[in-house]
């Protein structure tokens, strides 16, 4: 998303629904819980799928890979900042609670929040995830802001990633094993379609 957001300044409403979503369920029982559905990440299995085969599919993966592997970097390093956690926790907590089925979740005020609270924390880390894509697109205030409010949702991906024992070394040697799971949740999604 951040991609397709700094090349052409749009994603789909539902997709940033569903990464806006992730950030007010802080206690789920299933990690499907957190997003919804399975069925609302069609476009991470997808490239999941075309990082997991080494292929060059409708998306440049070299850029989408840095942008992961530099989300669970920097989640190590909030990991280690309790005051910037409970900080990030309070501030989330003092904002509206938007419907978390609304169909327009993702509005310009919320995320203009969300984007402040990711520039106001996590931007003040040594470690920077460095955003590429049209210059023009990048310097339009709403896209900045819908990049970084998929940023710091994506952060809250990585903290689901390591509570679930996610590792790095799991993109490297794990593979098979990833891609029988994320075949088997595929399937899951095509046949309650």
């Amino acid at each position: 998303m951040v991609k397709q957001l700094a090349h052409h300044g749009m994603v789909g409403q539902d997709k940033l629904n569903t990464m806006v979503r992730s950030l007010y369920i802080t206690n789920p029982h299933t990690s499907e819980e957190v997003y919804g559905s399975v069925s609302r990440l069609n476009l991470g299995m997808q490239v999941l799928q075309e990082i997991l085969r080494n292929e060059e599919g409708s998306l440049n993966n070299k850029e989408v890979m840095r942008y992961f592997l530099s989300m669970l970097h920097l989640e190590r390093k909030l990991s280690s900042r309790s005051d910037m956690l409970g900080s990030i926790g309070e501030r989330l907590e003092a904002m509206p609670h938007p419907e978390l089925d609304d169909p327009d979740l993702a509005g310009p005020d919320l995320v203009r929040r969300l984007a402040e609270l990711y520039q106001d924390t996590l931007s003040t880390l040594p470690f920077r995830i460095q955003v590429t894509g049209d210059v023009k697109t990048l310097k339009n205030e709403d896209t900045a802001d819908r990049i970084r409010a998929v940023l710091l949702a994506g952060i809250r991906s990585a903290v689901l990633w390591q509570q679930q024992d996610g590792k790095r070394w799991q993109l490297l040697l794990g593979r098979k094993k990833m891609q029988r799971n994320l075949l088997l949740l595929m399937n899951q999604v095509h046949e309650i379609h």
